[in-house]
């Protein structure tokens, strides 16, 4: 097999941020803990990867390393394709890397980087504005408000189970209300995605969080979709938009050891 020379040391321990198309050079930026960036290459693909930190095999997910190991992937993205590996991925060497990683999975590696070519991840999260959120609970459900009112004066303690009760009811009504909102959207953005990836709610204020994987050319229209959607919600729902991003979504990664 054809393998790039290196300048790495090939005993020392290399953090992979992740895959790319062999030939195409590491990002001019830093690494983790401000090491530099070198390529790895085997066959037709390659790591992007450092000299891992000491003590990297327990390294701290702090603020500084994630975002240092998302901004490596995002410099990468705008060179070509990339298969971005989980944070924390230290293998024992050089050879390690080429052997356990691009090796032995390169057929799986090679086949996504070829799926992927021309294509980023791009994030929507969208949360409800409270007021209008319960405003839509108590119009679709006039019972909720009235029991709201009931219990309103009642102490907590003489009404718990009534009021666990009225919970549960506000609670579907959003959850309705919700499967709404997220047919809506997508009905919207699905077009213009290859793929898409719907996140389960993690707060009750949730409409909706999802991943798209997108062409560069509908990256443009995908955009002024989401823009359209905001201003349709004004007062109503906050979107949180972010991207493009490499794939982090839409691969599947083997786990070297």
């Amino acid at each position: 097999m054809s393998r790039a020379p290196t300048s790495v040391r090939q005993g020392t321990a290399q953090y992979v941020y992740g895959v790319v198309t062999a030939g195409v050079a590491a990002p001019s930026r830093r690494g983790i803990a401000k090491k530099p960036l070198h390529t790895l290459a085997d066959d037709d693909i390659a790591a992007i990867v450092s000299e891992a930190p000491a003590g990297g095999a327990e390294m701290r997910a702090g603020r500084e390393e994630l975002t240092a190991h998302a901004a490596v992937l995002e410099s990468a993205l705008k060179k070509g394709p990339v298969l971005p590996m989980r944070f924390g991925m230290v293998m024992a060497n050089a050879e390690s890397v080429r052997d356990e990683l691009l090796d032995r999975y390169n057929d799986d590696l090679a086949r996504q980087l070829e799926e992927l070519d021309g294509k980023a991840e791009l994030r929507l999260r969208a949360m409800y504005e409270e007021g209008t959120l319960m405003a839509e609970v108590v119009q679709a459900r006039p019972d909720i408000g009235n029991r709201s009112e009931v219990l309103r004066d009642r102490p907590p303690e003489a009404s718990y189970y009534e009021r666990i009760e009225l919970g549960q009811l506000v609670a579907e009504a959003i959850d309705r209300i919700r499967a709404q909102d997220t047919v809506a959207i997508m009905d919207v953005l699905e077009p213009l995605a290859v793929a898409w990836d719907l996140g389960s709610p993690d707060h009750e204020h949730l409409a909706l969080q999802a991943s798209f994987l997108v062409d560069s050319d509908q990256i443009a229209a995908f955009d002024e979709a989401v823009d359209d959607l905001g201003r349709k919600n004004v007062g109503r729902l906050r979107f949180k938009y972010t991207g493009p991003l490499p794939p982090y979504s839409f691969v599947d990664l083997p786990t070297a050891e």
